[in-house]
């Protein structure tokens, strides 16, 4: 990822209360943002203790959302719609022992805990932090848990898709089929965009000595090769894009980007706006109106991120969407600096969603994503066996070792290799498994000269194309870890 600037420091937290565990914490500073909770470190069936967090207003419950109104309307923003809350697990399906096991890895800050209410018999989620006195009117969903006394759960949250990856798992472990993924619904989404006019934009490039690699035309390379492979063994491939570009059919310059700045000030209210929030009314008008904040968001440089963070990863979201997918992969390569190699870095690592922190939970509707990813468990926990399985396959194929500690700010780790981040594409893929892949660090001295290139010849559905030799074993590696997932799954 270029342009990230890691300071890494390691910690031991010892809590003095017998009801918490001790935990390893690795912290990474970027841009003001801290604090990075080592999920392996925790006993199994532990939870990790619920931070303190800054953010927290004790003041009568609903205060806080009625200054907030008072910002929006001052800055012409309109209030937030309440979310859908579409497609959530069957009420009963899921216990609460369940979800506190994932706590530490989807919500490490207990960021979006602040907002539930959490008992034996369901859970609550309000519009603000809630407190014992908090108003039912800021209610906005409730989930009643499996009842503590059933032995057995007749239903689980995601049956249906875990019944779909079981019935490949048994074509898998069986020779006779000559199509062992026949059956198997996969998005492939290669990252970025991947032309010069793109990687100009987006920074996703490496550049040193008149040669260049662009992270969007190896990723695309990388996601043509692997759809190939998967559709010989049977599976269906939806791919988000086949050629470079970006996958949104918008103009950058025309597009419209109003969901996109509403969503920005929608965020604030965790974030740089709590402060605010604070003063009295007036004073909060006057200097929510000429926060550097407001003014940065209105700027064509926003406008620019707004296109690339927002619009173009919303379009492929809606692919993903639409494919009613069962497993997607979302394939990146990583890298610091765009005119500069490094020689310390070659390890290799896969996301999965989660590592939410308490600045990014301001929306309502970011937080009822939020809460489908904690409630569906057993969907995240299968996301994990298929990207650790997946990242040690490519591991053994590239041989490259996984990422032993945190990499970036807003990972946090599961195992090594697999981290939870919280990705837009990570967060909106609500249905299937995710698997985000940093396949190699381009921008390394035995990397990079390889990956200029390109030196082999593939096809896919008739285009041909050229690409590096390296990316074979990238491929062959993927391949080999999906099918080693499905072998394992019972």
């Amino acid at each position: 990822m270029v342009g990230f600037t890691r300071i890494l420091f390691a910690f031991a937290v010892s809590m003095g209360s017998s009801n918490f565990c001790a935990w390893q914490a690795f912290a990474y500073e970027m841009d003001g943002e801290f604090g990075y909770l080592d999920h392996s470190a925790i006993p199994a069936g532990q939870s990790a203790p619920l931070p303190h967090s800054e953010f927290e207003d004790r003041r009568t419950p609903g205060e806080r959302l009625r200054k907030f109104s008072l910002a929006l309307k001052k800055l012409g923003i309109p209030e937030e719609s309440a979310p859908a809350f579409l497609d959530f697990p069957t009420p009963g399906s899921v216990a609460l022992s369940q979800i506190q096991e994932n706590f530490p890895a989807l919500d490490p800050d207990g960021a979006v805990r602040r907002y539930l209410g959490l008992d034996q018999n369901g859970l609550s989620l309000f519009r603000d932090f809630a407190s014992s006195d908090i108003s039912s009117s800021l209610l906005e969903f409730f989930f009643p848990f499996q009842p503590k006394q059933a032995r057995k759960s007749f239903f689980s949250d995601s049956e249906l898709l875990l019944d779909r990856l079981r019935k490949i798992g048994s074509q898998v472990r069986q020779s006779l089929y000559a199509h062992p993924l026949s059956g198997l619904r996969v998005v492939i989404d290669p990252g970025h965009m991947g032309n010069e006019e793109w990687d100009h934009h987006t920074g996703k490039f490496v550049s040193v000595g008149g040669k260049t690699v662009s992270e969007g035309d190896i990723a695309l390379s990388t996601a043509l090769l692997l759809a190939g492979e998967l559709e010989d063994l049977g599976a269906e491939v939806i791919l988000t894009r086949t050629k470079n570009g970006p996958v949104a059919r918008t103009n950058l310059d025309t597009f419209d980007h109003s969901p996109y700045l509403h969503q920005y000030f929608y965020n604030s209210l965790d974030s740089w706006m709590s402060e605010y929030l604070k003063l009295p009314d007036e004073r909060l008008l006057s200097s929510v109106s000429q926060a550097p904040e407001t003014a940065r968001a209105f700027t064509s440089t926003q406008r620019k991120q707004f296109f690339i963070g927002g619009e173009d990863l919303e379009a492929r979201s809606r692919i993903i969407d639409e494919a009613r997918a069962d497993i997607v992969i979302d394939v990146h390569f990583d890298a610091s600096k765009s005119h500069e190699l490094q020689s310390g870095n070659r390890s290799i690592e896969a996301f999965v969603p989660g590592g939410v922190r308490a600045t990014e939970t301001g929306s309502r509707v970011v937080r009822s994503h939020h809460l489908k990813h904690i409630l569906e468990a057993r969907r995240w926990q299968e996301s994990v066996s298929l990207a650790s399985s997946m990242i040690e396959s490519m591991g053994k194929s590239l041989n490259l070792p996984l990422l032993s500690r945190p990499e970036f700010l807003t990972s946090v780790k599961v195992r090594d290799g697999v981290y939870a981040r919280n990705l837009y594409i990570n967060r909106r893929n609500l249905s299937a498994l995710m698997v985000y892949l940093e396949c190699l660090h381009y921008d390394h001295v035995r990397e990079f000269p390889g990956l200029t290139l390109k030196d082999r010849t593939g096809t896919y559905r008739g285009a041909t194309f050229f690409y590096p030799r390296r990316l074979d074993a990238v491929v062959a590696g993927a391949k080999d870890g999906i099918l080693r997932y499905f072998m394992a799954m019972e």
